[in-house]
């Protein structure tokens, strides 16, 4: 009777050993995979920061180029506009 009983928890204690290790292993795997994921997500988020960034430089590139054709066109058109004056003034001239 009383053998028998401590073989039954032996086991009992064997089989609950066998699975502890068993579901050590499983924790250490799942670690492994979610620290895989998470440098393969880091790495991804860093893409998509670096893209973003880039057209941001993009961005403000294009934009200050197109200031600085604003910029000539107005100072153009203000010459077009002073030389037509002096146009104008060099007509009346020729009239009087």
């Amino acid at each position: 009777g009383q053998q028998t009983q401590i073989e039954k928890h032996r086991a009992l204690a064997e089989a609950s050993t066998k699975k502890c290790e068993g579901l050590q292993l499983q924790v250490s795997a799942l670690k492994k995979v979610t620290q895989e994921q998470a440098a393969a997500n880091q790495g991804a988020l860093e893409l998509r920061l670096n893209r973003a960034l880039e057209e941001v430089e993009r961005t403000k590139t294009q934009l200050s180029k197109m200031k600085q054709i604003h910029q000539m066109h107005v100072e153009a058109s203000r010459l077009l506009s002073f030389t037509e004056e002096e146009f104008k003034k060099a007509l009346n001239k020729g009239k009087s």
